[in-house]
């Protein structure tokens, strides 16, 4: 038996993995920039330093450019898997009328953001759309929104312009931009 044959056998021999191990966006790109280092470390030996088969190294070297390219500091870094969205285009309407409506300084909640959601859901003619709590979690969570409870002078929105502030509509906004960028 080669020396290269007793290494690999070796290799095999001291990890045998019992359960699935799922690696972050960043822990993928480590392991890129491990396969990198001199000297070359082999696909076997990856698969032991970071407890996953072989084969799953092999298919992270694959998509090397990808995971070089992960921020390791963002919030992206964190997650194991990427989902993609199931109704891009209310995604990104609602993700630029909340942009907008941030600058604008208005105020979001969770009933506003289900509302704008069924509205741009009309719009791009979606009815298969349900507008779940868990949506709007996970709409918020992917797009670092939090929720806060105002207080004092802040709660207080004067009464007298709220018809006013009700008109202001970024909504046409919206859907002119995405429209031009479909063009």
């Amino acid at each position: 038996m080669s020396q290269q044959q007793r290494k690999r056998k070796s290799v095999q021999d001291t990890f045998q993995p019992n359960k699935r191990v799922v690696l972050t966006h960043a822990q993928k790109r480590q392991l890129c920039l491990d396969s990198q280092k001199t000297p070359r470390p082999t696909q076997e030996e990856l698969a032991v330093l970071y407890k996953v088969k072989q084969n799953t190294v092999s298919d992270i070297l694959k998509k090397k450019e990808k995971w070089l390219l992960v921020n390791p500091d963002s919030e992206d870094a964190n997650k194991q898997k990427e989902r993609p969205v199931y109704f891009p285009q209310v995604e990104e309407a609602l993700s630029l009328w909340v942009t907008n409506a941030l600058a604008a300084e208005l105020t979001i909640n969770t009933d506003i953001l289900r509302e704008k959601a069924k509205y741009f859901a009309q719009q791009f003619e979606i009815n298969k759309f349900s507008f779940s709590n868990g949506w709007i979690d996970k709409f918020k969570r992917r797009h670092n929104l939090k929720e806060y409870i105002k207080w004092g002078e802040a709660k207080s929105a004067p009464l007298e312009t709220l018809d006013e502030e009700r008109d202001y509509d970024l909504n046409d906004d919206c859907i002119g931009i995405l429209n031009h960028q479909k063009h």
